[in-house]
């Protein structure tokens, strides 16, 4: 056990509870509910160890509650070694501690174990906000820390000044750190658990979900170009394949997801495509999905690193992306590249696919269209002016019942994308055509201010490609057909009073809040072009402008240089607190009148009193009398009665300018008039 002198009060152990809740608080969201309740036992039964109310907890609860903390992290999580089972298993191990909290040891160390809780905020997000509550986490804590190191110092005004100080002292350093230190691998490229929830476009396909994503604006590509921009019906971000169905729901199918044996084609730097010719150069920033596909247009190829490309013209990630994630691509037109080889008759069954059964009038339809001897465009003609006739294009369709595509063709003639394109390629298979359904995103929005286009949940969309001999993989919209302005102008366009109608907020509606939005959009953007994204090439090309070619030895200089700046600080603190106690103001102001009576060889003796001494300066130096018998006053005033004007007295009569004019150099004359 401590000894007393050495145990927390209160206003230590409240700190370290605020920055516990601090760093925490974040995680509450993302990790079992059980997390925190958990946490607010082990504060409850401190505060009653704290009142004497409890003991500490024993070797067998402790045991106990191991065993419950084990158990409950078995069952929250089906995977160990992920990402958040680490967190969720760092953060109840933080929490724990609380119940052997005793000394100022354990203060210490809980609190410096803090710092890495608060960390594991940016495995979850990179943004402006949790970078400013990441500070606000980093400076409570501090403050917590500094709150240890005496009673006054545990005072919110004092505690969080000191905090403020030593972050604001330790800035420099931290930017010239992020500019020269190696760039190492992030901390969130550690697997995460896959179970939790997806965003945006799924790897399934029935009526209905591209309707509920077009209730969403949240961002989810940025796309930046290099050279020229793409006209708006050229903007088909495709990041997804449809190719097996079972009468309402279209699935990738084995052998497209690289998960369940898809091939992937990885360039690791090799471009196999031509140089030469049109093409687009962009990059893309993917939000968070929490799946391996990224989005391009058609005919991509990356040379960004664990980018590779499928054998269905798509782009994947070796890993999920649980983060934001940047990448290069170029993109052919299909015109541009040579004829592709004939289809395969793996490829040509897995396009051709169909159920046993289930909707009779399409496929009579399309069969009495193959033998009228109609080709593949003819066909597709046919059924594109069937749907420009008498659809609707609504974000409100009715539902189907089990013969989706013949409810849909014949009945109501009401629908979203995944309803004309989901038919579109059922009734061109049923034709004998191999067509397939692609899903991704189409369109965005110019943000003129940073030069990038915007694409947010809602411009997903669904459309179709057929193959035609000789000519490959062709792409056909049949939203297009019924709604043009979808493709031309955007959803908000082409679904009129419907879009966004369900939306609690419309910020649409209201221009300077879109303005605003595209404002906040543009320094996210930002953001994360100069501080997320500052990988080693971008720090190379940096310190090359700086210093030129980097040579191992400037490089080691580089390196070196801010460890040295920070090892020369901490000497220079250590050296500074070993000259002992900090003196108080007055003391301080005294101590500089007695160096300066030394010079004129009146030198304060050891355990000499003030009165003693002003009374040894009056014999020996009867000219520094007056100006002596001021200062001793002032300072017995100052740091015995605590009189804050004798302070200021003292600290103008201490002053050099003062003693200039009041030292026995002067004239007699003026010493009379400055009434010494």
């Amino acid at each position: 056990m401590a000894g007393n002198k050495d145990l927390l009060p209160r206003e230590s152990l409240l700190w370290i509870f605020a920055a516990q809740f601090v760093a925490l608080l974040p995680q509450f969201t993302i990790l079992p509910l059980w997390v925190a309740f958990a946490w607010a036992f082990a504060v409850y039964w401190r505060l009653e160890v704290f009142r004497g109310r409890r003991d500490l907890p024993g070797r067998t609860l402790k045991i106990v509650v191991i065993v419950l903390t084990v158990a409950g992290l078995a069952l929250s999580y089906r995977r160990w070694f992920a990402l958040e089972p680490m967190i969720a298993l760092l953060a109840i191990s933080f929490t724990l501690k609380n119940l052997e909290l005793v000394s100022r040891r354990d203060a210490f160390v809980s609190l410096l174990l803090a710092y890495f809780v608060a960390a594991t905020l940016f495995v979850q997000e990179q943004t402006i906000p949790y970078a400013l509550y990441g500070l606000l986490s980093v400076l409570v804590i501090t403050a917590a820390l500094a709150a240890q190191l005496g009673r006054f110092s545990a005072r919110p005004r004092r505690a969080l000044g000191l905090s403020v100080r030593l972050v604001a002292q330790a800035a420099p350093l931290m930017v010239l750190l992020f500019l020269v230190m190696p760039r190492l691998g992030p901390l969130w490229s550690v697997p995460q658990n896959t179970a939790a929830g997806r965003t945006g476009v799924s790897d399934s396909m029935a009526p209905g979900d591209f309707t509920e994503l077009s209730k969403s604006s949240k961002p989810t590509l940025r796309i930046s170009f290099d050279g020229p921009i793409p006209p708006p019906e050229q903007r088909y971000w495709r990041g997804l394949v449809y190719s097996e169905f079972d009468g309402r729901t279209w699935r990738q199918g084995y052998g497209v997801d690289p998960h369940n044996g898809g091939r992937v084609y990885w360039r690791n730097g090799e471009q196999t495509l031509p140089q030469v010719g049109p093409r687009y150069r962009y990059q893309v920033i993917q939000e968070a999905s929490r799946s391996p596909w990224l989005f391009a247009m058609a005919q991509p190829a990356s040379e960004s690193p664990g980018v590779g490309e499928t054998a269905d013209d798509r782009l994947v990630k070796r890993t999920p992306v649980f983060n934001r994630f940047a990448y290069q691509v170029s993109s052919w037109p299909r015109e541009a590249l040579p004829s592709p080889a004939a289809l395969s008759p793996v490829e040509r069954r897995r396009n051709l696919q169909l159920p046993g059964s289930g909707n009779a009038r399409t496929r009579q339809w399309l069969a009495s269209l193959r033998d009228q001897g109609l080709g593949a465009e003819a066909i597709s003609s046919q059924l594109l002016s069937h749907f420009n006739r008498t659809f609707t294009y609504t974000l409100k369709p009715p539902a189907l019942g089990r013969d989706t595509v013949d409810e849909f063709l014949f009945d109501s003639q009401q629908g979203f994308c995944e309803h004309f394109a989901g038919s579109y390629v059922f009734a061109m298979r049923a034709a004998g055509i191999p067509a397939r359904v692609v899903a991704g995103y189409q369109g965005g929005e110019w943000v003129s201010g940073e030069e990038y286009l915007l694409v947010r949940e809602y411009d997903a969309h669904a459309w179709a490609e057929i193959w035609l001999d000789g000519r490959g993989w062709q792409r056909v919209d049949p939203t297009a057909a019924v709604a043009p302005e979808r493709v031309r102008d955007g959803l908000e366009s082409a679904a009129g009073e419907e879009f966004m109608q369900d939306s609690l907020f419309p910020l649409h509606r209201i221009g300077i809040l879109t303005r605003m939005r595209l404002q906040w959009d543009m320094i996210n953007y930002r953001w994360y072009q100069t501080v997320v994204s500052f990988n080693a090439d971008r720090q190379q090309n940096i310190l090359q402008r700086l210093f030129g070619d980097l040579s191992p030895l400037r490089m080691a200089l580089l390196l070196g240089a801010p460890i040295l700046v920070l090892l020369l600080g901490i000497s220079l603190w250590a050296a500074r607190s070993g000259r002992g106690p900090k003196l108080a103001p007055a003391e301080r102001l005294y101590q500089r009148f007695c160096q300066r009576m030394a010079r004129k060889g009146v030198e304060r003796r050891s355990g000499e009193a003030a009165g003693d001494y002003v009374r040894r300066i009056a014999e020996e130096r009867a000219s520094l009398a007056n100006y002596a018998r001021a200062v001793t006053e002032a300072f017995e005033l100052a740091t015995y009665a605590g009189d804050a004007g004798a302070l200021k007295t003292l600290r103008r009569l201490s002053s050099g300018y003062f003693w200039l004019r009041h030292s026995e150099n002067m004239a007699p004359q003026k010493r009379e008039l400055a009434g010494y």
